[in-house]
This record gives structure tokens, C-alpha cells and sequence, in this order.
């Protein structure tokens, strides 16, 4: 007893903490995606309905197994109701076996069955694919909004140094009042940006914590590891979309639903043909209750039974279910078809946003490294009294912008190689 209530104490204790105990860590995508996949509603969920269809499918296979009953009772009877005369007592006991011998309607019931499983895992994974793409969007795109925020925070101490700067040479006279202007727009600008940009932060921060299962008040940050990204391009288009008709999770399920849709077709037609079943039972009744087998001899009784029942007329309901079913199948064929289009422009689209991005981070890179060296450049004409501070504020908003923009193309060339893999049916990271 002091034991479980030593657990209980430190159970409770584990949870009250918790939140304190996952503040101010630190989490990498891998560990982000697993706590997602542990607390997102969906996937535990689709884990759930694995165990329910599971149970459906044990069920359906009580159709072709042997039912087996036994009973015993025991009755006490009296001529006249409440009176002292004698009573008499009779004893019975039974056991009866019934078996479907022929029934193809409940073979494709069972098959249609073990393919509804199937269904659940495949669901289960796509669940998981799905929660790994949108936590890795969602990942990198606080670690982009971060990246951003430190520029702001660089271009408004800047704007506001060269500000104060533009006031002194106004005051002394060497500086136009347009030129101040433009010196205060430059400044109030990066500082709406900066606001902007925290807000940005805190917004991607509050939906990542959304979709790992944390509070979105509850401080965490994140680290950047090392990510292999895949090398796919739009030349590979055909081998790529071969690949996800085959693998991507929602291809599965769809072709998987037309598998089912094909037996429930077969099953339907199948309540046209004869039904078969035997059945037995054995059965003892007497006046008292023996274990002697001379007197339970003469007191048993057995009895055999085959029975084929051919329905004949049951008010049109066959001939609707099957036109029911053949209408289901063709909408799964046609779902599924719809299914492979909309993921080959899906792979189409995120394939040419690969190689766009590729293109625009080359570039980002060439045009930011020649913005930091005119940016270094001006700054020292600058010192030189051979710039004007216009010029210079020039300089520093073309640098943050190319900052900006290499950013952004190397972020949006990452999560555009994750849409792939995740089309792909792959994990997004090991």
C-alpha cells in the first residue's frame, strides 16, 4: 500500500513538472516529429481505428465457424399453484452444433474485410507521412522566421545609427531636409519590419508547438541539424511519378478501396446462389437427473440436419445491392484515377518549385555576396567623405534585402524536396 502511493506521488509529481521540465530544452526535427506523432490527435486516432476494424474483420470469420451451445435446466412443477402437494422435477440438458457448409456471400464479406485492415494500417502511415510534412514545414519555417528576425534586428540598428547620423550632419548644415526625410522613412520602415518580424516568430513558434502537442505559451527552442536533401528534378518526372503511384500512402488506400469495392461486387451477386448448413444436437430429458449410463440411455435423444435454402424473390433487394455495389466500384475507380492525377500535378508542381528554387538560391547567393561587398565597399567610401550617407542607407537596404531573398530560396528549396519525398510515401528524415 505506502509503495502505490509512493508511485502515485511521483506520477503526479512527473506531470505537474512536466511543462517545466520541456521548457527552455532544446529540440531537433527528429525529436519534434516523434513528439508529434505521439500526441497528434489523427494519427492516434487512425492507430484506433486499426483496432476497431481489426475486431470487424475476427467477427466476420464467426460466419463460416461452427457455433456450438450448450444448456441445462432444471424444472419444478405442481399441480396447483402455492400448495403442499407433491411437486414433480424434470431435468434437461442439450447441446447443439450448427455449421454454414456453403456460403459465398460471407467468403467475400470475410475478404472484404481483411482488405478493410489493410485500409486502416495504410491510413495510419499516411496519418504519419502527413504529420511528418507538416512538422517539418512548420519546423523550418520558425528556423526561417528566426534567420529573418536577425536581419530586421541588424537593418533597424542600422537605419537607426545612420539616422542619427543624417540628424548631426542636418543640424551642421552638410544634409538636405529631403535627404533627412528619407533617412527617417528608412528608419521607421525597418522598424515596422522589425515588428513585423518578431510577430512572425512568435505566430510559427505558437503553430509549431500546436502540432507537436505542446502549449503554445510553453518555451522551447529548436536546433537545425544537418539534413541530407534528396536530389530530384524535373527530368526525373516519369520515373518519380511511377514511384508514387505505387507507394504514396493515399494511392494505396485508393487502390486498395477499388480491391474492396470489387469483392463487395462479387459478394452482392452471390445472394443469388443456394445457401448450405448442418446442424445437430443431443439431448438428454427425465424426471431426475442421472450419471448412470443405463438410465441416461434411455433418456437421450439425437438428431442430424441439412438444410439448403435458395432464395427466390426477397423484394428486389439483391438486384439493388448489386446495382448498389457496381455503382460503388466504379466511384472508387474513379477516385482512385482522380487520386494519381492530382498527385502527378502535385509531384509536377513541387518538382518544378525545386528546380526554380535551386536556380533563385544560386543566384540569392551570387547577388548576396555582391551586396555585402558593395555594402563593405560603401561603408569605406563612406569614411573616406567619398559617399553620402544616402548612398549608404542605399547599400545597407540592398544587403538585407539579398539577405532576405537567399533566405527564403533556401528554405523554400528544402521544404519543396520534403513535399517529394513526402509524395514519394518516404520518411522526411532517419
Amino acid at each position: 500500500m505506502i509503495k502505490k502511493r509512493i508511485i502515485i506521488y511521483y506520477l503526479m509529481l512527473l506531470i505537474f513538472l512536466l511543462p517545466t521540465i520541456l521548457a527552455g530544452r532544446v529540440f531537433t526535427l527528429n525529436e519534434c516529429i516523434d513528439m508529434a506523432i505521439r500526441n497528434n490527435p489523427s494519427v492516434r486516432m487512425s492507430r484506433e481505428n486499426i483496432s476497431i476494424y481489426q475486431a470487424q474483420n475476427l467477427m466476420s470469420y464467426s460466419e463460416i465457424l461452427p457455433y456450438i451451445s450448450a444448456t441445462s435446466s432444471v424444472t419444478r412443477s405442481s399441480p396447483v399453484f402455492f400448495s403442499s402437494d407433491p411437486y414433480r422435477d424434470s431435468y434437461s440438458t442439450n447441446i447443439s452444433l450448427s455449421q454454414t457448409v456453403f456460403d459465398l456471400s460471407t467468403i467475400f464479406d470475410i475478404r472484404s474485410s481483411n482488405i478493410r485492415v489493410k485500409e486502416s494500417i495504410v491510413s495510419f502511415e499516411s496519418a504519419i507521412r502527413e504529420i511528418e510534412l507538416l512538422v517539418a514545414v512548420g519546423f523550418y519555417d520558425y528556423l526561417k522566421k528566426n534567420r529573418l528576425l536577425s536581419v530586421k534586428e541588424l537593418g533597424f540598428r542600422e537605419s537607426d545609427e545612420n539616422l542619427k547620423k543624417s540628424q548631426l550632419m542636418y543640424d551642421v548644415g552638410i544634409l538636405s531636409k529631403v535627404d533627412l526625410l528619407r533617412a527617417e522613412v528608412v528608419k521607421n520602415q525597418s522598424e515596422l519590419d522589425l515588428l513585423q518580424a518578431v510577430k512572425d516568430v512568435e505566430l510559427s513558434k505558437a503553430n509549431l508547438a500546436y502540432l507537436i502537442g505542446f502549449d503554445p505559451s510553453l518555451e522551447f527552442e529548436t536546433s537545425e541539424d544537418s539534413v541530407e536533401v534528396e536530389s530530384y528534378s524535373v527530368n526525373d518526372y516519369e520515373e518519380l511519378f511511377g514511384r508514387v503511384t505505387e507507394n504514396n500512402p493515399e494511392v494505396i488506400n485508393e487502390r486498395l478501396s477499388v480491391s474492396r469495392g470489387k469483392v463487395q461486387l462479387l459478394s452482392s451477386y452471390c445472394n443469388f446462389l443456394p445457401r448450405l448448413s448442418i446442424s445437430g444436437s443431443y439431448r438428454y430429458s427425465g424426471d431426475k437427473f442421472t450419471l448412470s449410463r443405463e438410465d441416461w440411455d434411455k433418456n437421450d435423444s439425437w438428431s442430424v440436419n441439412a438444410s439448403i435454402s435458395v432464395p427466390l424473390f426477397t423484394g428486389f433487394s439483391r438486384a439493388a445491392n448489386v446495382k448498389q455495389a457496381r455503382a460503388s466500384l466504379r466511384s472508387e475507380e474513379l477516385g482512385l484515377d482522380d487520386t494519381i492525377a492530382k498527385k502527378g500535378i502535385e509531384l509536377k508542381r513541387a518538382l518544378l518549385s525545386i528546380d526554380e528554387a535551386h536556380k533563385i538560391s544560386a543566384l540569392a547567393k551570387k547577388n548576396l555576396e555582391k551586396a555585402e561587398e558593395s555594402y563593405r565597399m560603401m561603408q569605406e567610401k563612406y569614411n573616406l567623405g567619398a559617399a553620402t550617407i544616402i548612398e549608404l542607407i542605399d547599400a545597407e537596404e540592398d544587403y538585407e534585402l539579398a539577405q532576405v531573398t537567399e533566405i527564403s530560396s533556401y528554405y523554400d528549396f528544402l521544404l519543396a524536396t520534403f513535399y517529394v519525398t513526402n509524395l514519394l510515401g518516404e520518411k522526411i528524415v532517419y
